[in-house]
């Protein structure tokens, strides 16, 4: 299941100590500030958490597969996110714990 912006934003109220609607506005706020950093073609990178870049993938050769016709796939851009090790391991730690996301049970 995927968790929209409003869900994320109740979770960090929740957890936060803050009214909903600060948290909502949090949020916003620091996904324009992500896309602001990346549209300048920065790296932005939260130590424990990981980074977020532009990354560029050269021209290639495609097919299109319903004709099998060949066709050059542009050169692009995309955003790429790399987890630290610090992250991978506290989900791991958290996947091992029998209360993790039991919250049902």
């Amino acid at each position: 299941m995927a968790i929209c912006k409003k869900e994320f934003a109740d979770r960090m109220a929740e957890n936060g100590g803050i009214t909903k609607k600060s948290a909502f506005n949090a949020v916003g706020l620091f996904i324009e500030t992500l896309k602001d950093y990346l549209s300048e073609d920065e790296r932005v990178m939260f130590t424990g958490f990981g980074r977020f870049e532009i990354r560029t993938v050269k021209e290639k050769k495609g097919r299109n597969l319903h004709t099998g016709e060949t066709c050059i796939i542009p050169e692009h851009e995309y955003v790429a996110f790399r987890a630290s090790d610090l992250l991978f391991d506290s989900i791991r730690e958290k996947g091992e714990d029998d209360t993790y996301g039991n919250e049902e049970s």
